[in-house]
């Protein structure tokens, strides 16, 4: 019997661990930047740029990576979009790590109606190599009104690039990417439970069996 229940609490913590990794969730999506009377940057090039902003522009949605859960539909379907406040990410003149200037929240609502909170705190680096172009990596965390994402990291890369030099157009976009959020879905949790009381069964059973010694 004891053999019994430790094999049914092994077989259930066996199947949380497969079930959890079944239903893990990513975000994982593009966004072009489009138009926007305000957008530019802050400094000579671009890429010896302190600040972008992307004030007045149409941030849509472009593409999904694989498992992307973010709800959000791309081109060419009536692509969704996202909001950034501010409008303008202050990233310094460096190209290190740190802080950013001010916190950046990025903002969506789901096909289903879940609400997303992104917090971007940090500067993860930042490539200032190429003439008239640059790219920065901004750290945070994730959250969902659905509960799917409770403080999950986050990275979002911003690229931008104008050809040409200062007066041009710029094109620019960006990438949102998660560490995998697993979710256990309830069955999983009642497996859960059926693992434990399996393995407390077999420990109590073990007690009864063993002999007591007198001293």
């Amino acid at each position: 019997m004891k053999k019994i229940g430790s094999a049914l609490a092994a077989a259930a913590i066996a199947s949380v661990v497969a079930t959890s990794g079944a239903h893990a969730a990513v975000i994982n999506f593009a966004v072009s930047v489009l138009d926007g009377a305000g957008l530019g940057f802050t400094g000579a090039t671009l890429d010896k740029s302190s600040a972008f902003n992307f004030d007045g522009s149409s941030l849509l949605v472009s593409s999904l990576g694989p498992g992307d859960a973010s709800g959000l539909s791309p081109f060419p379907t009536p692509p969704d979009t996202v909001a950034l406040a501010p409008t303008l990410i202050d990233y310094g003149s460096g190209t290190g790590s740190g802080p950013l200037a001010a916190d950046v929240t990025k903002t969506w609502t789901g096909a289903t109606g879940d609400k997303f909170t992104e917090l971007l705190t940090d500067i993860g680096s930042i490539n200032r190599a190429t003439m008239n172009a640059i790219t920065v990596t901004l750290t945070g965390t994730v959250n969902d009104s659905d509960g799917l994402f409770v403080d999950v990291p986050i990275s979002l890369i911003f690229s931008a690039n104008q050809v040409g030099g200062r007066g041009t157009s710029i094109s620019a976009g960006f990438t949102n990417t998660t560490v995998t959020s697993g979710v256990a879905e309830p069955s999983t949790w009642v497996m859960l439970g059926l693992g434990f009381v399996g393995l407390g069964f077999a420990a109590v059973r073990r007690a009864k069996s063993q002999p007591v010694s007198l001293a």
